[in-house]
């Protein structure tokens, strides 16, 4: 029962993704994918990409800047130069340099899907549209809703939130997002502290670094996997993260992808991690196909404004419900195991956002 929000909007009609044989305008295609990193998201995204774009007779290559603006722009230089891809799906890094180097593939005239790029006005190509304004309210409601209900954990939800580094504007929406969502249920909700982290190793440095302060907090969530389980990592290691048949007894800690990695705490008993949104690779690979199959073949303009819409969806520990949806999404993906559901969750039977 995924409940991400998924959808077209501007442009011409989108054609099917369902081919029962290689589509004979796209064999031999080459499209080259570039994420903003190979975080948990990131590796979903790119083999499910991979893959439906193989069952059209397209070979897809991955290459991973691991969140460096000069290594993706590196890349992209490249690409200009030699025209080796048929056409290219990246994120930006460098929101700021994001317009000249859409506006420098357009004028090369390569085929472009910009998976989450902020246009600003500044430029009008295929995109792949985060909901970031509403990423995290829903988790911030079910949050604010619990600690309301639980006052041994405090009067206010005061959050520890655990961007990326460089900060961009999607981490301050997310933490905006969540801040929202608390504040609709407990007004006097806080964000006690906003770090930025260049991956997991450095998110728990700096989580460590933040709970050693003894600044108290009570609510934890960050921008995307690494960063998040940086944050579980350190509060595991601290002591802070745990619960007696899943009743955190200090922190109520959230993750943000819903991968695999993440559903280890969320589905473990004396795990103090209650919510993961999930945000679907498999999903959003399949609404992004159609993008770069219509630019292949030219029914889908360079310049289009073309959008895919998606959003985020909140897992909660009640694993033989929200199981059978991550299953879809991550069955296959290497490196990945869906964990079985190890207890029966006998906490709140409706949750604020069902």
């Amino acid at each position: 029962m995924l409940l991400a929000v998924v959808g077209f909007s501007g442009g011409p009609a989108v054609a099917s993704t369902k081919h029962e044989v290689p589509n004979a305008q796209l064999a031999g295609k080459t499209v080259l994918l570039i994420p903003y990193w190979l975080d948990n998201f990131g590796i979903g995204f790119t083999h499910w990409m991979t893959a439906l774009l193989k069952a059209e007779g397209v070979t897809a290559t991955t290459i991973n800047p691991n969140a460096v603006a000069s290594a993706e722009l590196s890349a992209i230089t490249t690409e200009l130069a030699s025209h080796k891809y048929s056409a290219i799906v990246w994120e930006p890094i460098d929101e700021n340099a994001a317009a000249t180097t859409v506006k420098q593939l357009q004028a090369a005239k390569i085929p472009q899907v910009v998976f989450q790029g902020v246009q600003n006005g500044q430029w009008s190509a295929p995109d792949v549209n985060l909901d970031e304004t509403h990423s995290l309210t829903n988790a911030g409601v079910i949050a604010a809703t619990y600690i309301k209900s639980h006052p041994s954990l405090g009067s206010a939800p005061l959050a520890a939130f655990m961007g990326v580094y460089p900060q961009n504007t999607a981490c301050i929406e997310r933490m905006n997002s969540l801040l929202d969502g608390m504040r609709s249920v407990m007004p006097n909700a806080k964000v006690v502290y906003f770090g930025s982290a260049d991956g997991e190793a450095d998110a728990t440095t700096k989580m460590t670094d933040f709970i050693d302060t003894h600044k108290a907090f009570n609510v934890t969530d960050g921008c995307g996997s690494a960063s998040t389980l940086g944050v579980v990592n350190a509060l595991n290691a601290a002591g802070m993260a745990t619960a007696v048949n899943k009743v955190p007894q200090k922190i109520f800690v959230m993750t943000q992808d819903g991968t695999p990695p993440e559903l280890q705490y969320l589905w473990n008993k004396d795990s103090a991690l209650m919510v993961s949104s999930l945000l679907p690779p498999k999903t959003i690979a399949q609404q992004t196909l159609p993008l770069v199959n219509g630019l292949l073949q030219g029914t889908i303009a360079l310049g289009s404004s073309v959008t895919v819409n998606v959003g985020w969806s909140p897992l909660t520990p009640d694993c033989a419900k929200y199981r059978p949806d991550v299953l879809q999404q991550f069955a296959g993906v290497k490196g990945f195991t869906v964990p079985q559901c190890s207890f029966t969750y006998t906490g709140p039977v409706t949750w604020p956002i069902s």
